[in-house]
């Protein structure tokens, strides 16, 4: 009887190999290239829902984040 366990504990690290290169593919694929420039696609409905909950992030931030991507 083997003394290793099946449970990884906080993660599995075969599990998480497996989508790192699942995702990895699809990003390099001509359907991934695609989606990344096609970018966000945001309804009329969900631009108003999109700044208020902005706000609401900037309301209860602690300051001025000069990181910030603004702007993009």
């Amino acid at each position: 009887m083997s003394n290793q366990s099946a449970n990884h504990g906080e993660g599995n690290p075969e599990a998480a190999e497996h989508f790192n290169t699942a995702e990895r593919e699809f990003v390099e694929s001509p359907q991934g290239k695609g989606k990344i420039q096609q970018g966000p696609q945001v309804g009329a409905g969900e631009e108003a829902e999109l700044a208020k909950a902005e706000e609401l992030g900037r309301a209860r931030s602690k300051g001025d984040d000069s990181t910030c991507l603004d702007g993009l």
